[in-house]
């Protein structure tokens, strides 16, 4: 409940509750005829409101002035929407990071040939994990980035039952979005620790596959 007292020239209490500034309004009102009040507060989630009592004889009239939210505010912030989707993938709730990721999301792992796009794909993606895993097999945040609104990066790795699993440190990024009140998920990408791990070797390729393309050009459409 939020309790408003201020008048011109009456004494005025106003009683609101949590869900609006016009909604589930009582009053006790001990008035002077043609006084006005001018009540200024802050409503749910911190959005801001003026309202106007105009006090004559028995006809009593209240007007909002302005309402605004702020978006950035009123919905959970983009590190925190990363943190409960590793929670709901680590609790085998796939279901309940459902509302977590936008319907058109696109979502790269790299360790498959092609991303998974849209809701849909990339749920059952999940849920195939979540089947042929443990619960004692838990992603670990390692570190995650917070001060971005819309992208979130994380440092991560896989334990078992408390120890670390092998090959298991990876890093992701996700870019978020606000859609319809709620901040989503559109777009994300794993990279994953390689279990062979090359080493100088893979300088080696990098410098053999660049000097064919400087010798044979063509050779770039097929990249």
């Amino acid at each position: 409940m939020f309790m408003v007292c201020s008048s011109s020239s009456s004494t005025q209490v106003l009683i609101l509750n949590s869900a609006s500034p016009l909604t589930s309004l009582s009053h006790r009102r001990i008035y002077v005829p043609n006084s006005v009040t001018k009540v200024v507060g802050v409503g749910r989630r911190g959005g801001k409101w003026n309202m106007t009592v105009n006090n004559n004889g028995e006809n009593n009239s209240i007007t909002t002035t302005t309402t605004h939210f702020d978006d950035n505010k009123v919905v959970d912030s983009a590190s925190k929407v990363v943190r409960n989707f590793y929670e709901g993938i680590n609790a085998h709730d796939v279901d309940s990071v459902q509302y977590l990721i936008s319907e058109n999301c696109v979502y790269e792992d790299l360790v498959f040939p092609r991303p998974f796009v849209g809701r849909k794909e990339i749920i059952e993606f999940f849920k195939k994990f979540t089947e042929s895993t443990s619960l004692d097999l838990q992603f670990v945040i390692d570190d995650l980035s917070t001060e971005d609104t819309s992208s979130v990066g994380v440092i991560w790795h896989l334990e078992w039952k408390g120890k670390p699993f092998p090959f298991s440190k990876g890093c992701s990024f996700y870019r978020l979005e606000v859609i319809n009140g709620k901040r989503q998920i559109t777009y994300g990408r794993d990279c994953v620790e390689p279990a062979i791990k090359p080493g100088d070797a893979t300088l080696a390729i990098i410098k053999s596959v660049t000097w064919l393309l400087q010798r044979f050009p063509q050779l770039a459409d097929r990249l």
